[in-house]
């Protein structure tokens, strides 16, 4: 009896003390959640349009995991909430920018966020930079949370997945959705109206994302596309999308400095003029290649001359092919300067001016860079308080060098599965133009919102034109898209000028979507130009 009962003791203890270690194991990891989901916040206030706006910033983590359960990455995430309204009837829309490999913090700082950098403001050399009241800040229409994609800002891998399977057109898609699913889990804003924002390759993630979303059960009421990036076929060597598809841009350019031989029209107009003519006699020129009669392929470099402000001797030499990189360095050598990529009308001066190539795009980084990492740090660590020990990343160049970019697509008539199946045999370029039309199709009530500038030769205008005039041939679709366009660069919302025609466009585009307003007819008609 008496070993009976030494052996029950026992065993009852281990068995306690189990329990103990199981129960502490627990709390360790709802503790290890709870930190990795903290959230850290504070009250201010805005005025926009005559209205003082009271509202939440905060700044915190969503967890996202496997489909085990297993903690798998961390994104990082600035929101903006009104206080006050009830969330089943307030939208929040999600914001990201490009790269791939870009954080969030333009869209944020530089332009629709509640507080914003002026740069027309800043007159002194360097910091402090000052970000200011935002008089154009969406947060009267819609809550705003800017999320970082992985390997950006703070949000990174967790556990054994490496962040090198996040880097990819799926695995990033998948980790927005994951990662927005859970922000309306954690803030009950699941009967929220919901939008997406993306810029650059943010509008491909909107696109995938769309769909994603849609195809979860996660209804949306309108997508917002900021230089847009929907078909990366325009680069494929060998092909002359690219040609046409830039030279709007490239004239429009050229008008800004006085180089071509229209400037006594509009911008417009003179836009108006430029497409005509690549319809109707440049597009059919470079489709017969080396076939090309030689004094047609004179006359046309003599046009094109006049367009885009080359020497026509040049632009023959190019075979009519002038590329962007070339244009940029050689419309204004003669002063030793070379046109910005992410703005035309910016300028900068190379090493020497005897190179067919730009060193880079400096006006990014003094615009940019500089600004941005002491209004993050200052307002992440300052105003709100979210200690961490890690580096915010404003780029990664990991992702840009380890991108994946193949994507199967949603079903869609006429693209045979085989092509995506065997690739080696038919290899295809990123279309998500494909998954933005699915989810239009899917939800007959979601609207597109399509921004350009003029000036943009990182995703030109007629490229996003292009993608949108592709995706989709059926005219009731159609007209839920709206394009508007603006005498502005790549990060159009950065144009102080053309901010509160952004802001106005934008606010018309969520009453429409909200089943509010009607949309106004001066930005209803896709390509109508301003």
């Amino acid at each position: 009896m008496s070993r009976v009962f030494h052996f029950a003791v026992r065993h009852c203890f281990l068995l306690m003390f189990a329990n103990a270690i199981a129960l502490y194991a627990v709390q360790s990891l709802a503790s290890a959640v709870s930190d990795a989901e903290r959230v850290v916040s504070r009250q201010d206030t805005i005025t926009v349009e005559g209205q003082v706006l009271d509202y939440t910033a905060a700044a915190g983590k969503l967890l996202i995991r496997d489909p085990d359960g297993t903690p798998e990455a961390e994104i990082f995430y600035v929101a903006y909430t009104l206080k006050g309204e009830p969330p089943d009837s307030r939208p929040v829309t999600f914001i990201w920018d490009g790269g791939p490999g870009g954080a969030t913090f333009a869209a944020n700082y530089f332009g629709l966020g509640p507080k914003r950098f002026f740069p027309s403001h800043h007159k002194r050399p360097g910091a402090p930079y000052e970000a200011e009241a935002n008089p154009y800040s969406l947060l009267k229409h819609t809550d705003l949370v800017f999320l970082d994609p992985i390997g950006t800002g703070y949000s990174r891998a967790v556990g054994d997945k490496p962040e090198k399977e996040f880097w990819s057109v799926e695995g990033d898609a998948q980790s927005i959705v994951a990662a927005i699913q859970r922000y309306l889990s954690l803030n009950k804003r699941w009967q929220s109206p919901k939008f997406l924002l993306g810029t650059s390759y943010g509008t491909t993630r909107a696109s995938v994302v769309s769909h994603k979303l849609q195809l979860d059960g996660v209804a949306l009421n309108g997508v917002i596309l900021f230089g847009s990036a929907l078909n990366f076929g325009m680069f494929d060597n060998g092909m002359d999308q690219q040609f046409m598809l830039s030279l709007p841009t490239m004239a429009a350019t050229a008008w800004h400095f006085g180089k071509t031989a229209y400037s006594s029209l509009s911008l417009p107009e003179f836009l108006k003029e430029v497409q005509t003519f690549i319809r109707t006699d440049y597009g059919p020129a470079l489709f017969q290649g080396n076939a090309l009669p030689v004094e047609e392929k004179r006359r046309l470099a003599k046009q094109l001359s006049r367009y885009i402000g080359l020497d026509p001797q040049y632009i023959f030499d190019a075979h009519l092919r002038v590329s962007v990189i070339r244009f940029r360095k050689e419309l204004l050598r003669e002063r030793g300067l070379v046109v910005g990529r992410m703005d035309g009308r910016t300028t900068m001066a190379d090493f020497d001016t005897v190179g067919e190539e730009p060193e880079s795009d400096y006006w990014v980084h003094e615009s940019f860079a500089m600004p941005a990492r002491a209004i993050i740090e200052d307002f992440l660590g300052g105003e709100l308080g979210f200690e961490t020990e890690q580096h915010y990343n404003l780029g990664s160049a990991g992702a840009a060098k380890y991108w994946q970019w193949h994507h199967p697509l949603p079903p869609v008539a006429g693209v045979s599965q085989r092509e995506f199946d065997e690739r080696n045999l038919f290899p295809q370029n990123t279309w998500a133009a494909a998954d933005l039309s699915v989810a239009m199709r899917t939800n007959s009530k979601l609207r597109v919102f399509q921004g350009h500038g003029y000036f943009d030769f990182a995703t030109p205008y007629a490229w996003g034109d292009y993608d949108l005039a592709h995706m989709s041939y059926d005219p009731q679709l159609m007209k839920r898209i709206t394009t508007a366009y603006y005498k502005a660069g790549h990060v159009i919302y950065y144009d102080e000028k053309e901010l509160p025609r952004i802001y106005a466009d934008l606010t018309r585009f969520y009453l429409a979507a909200l089943g509010k307003e009607a949309q106004s007819e001066s930005i209803e008609t896709v390509g109508a130009q301003r």
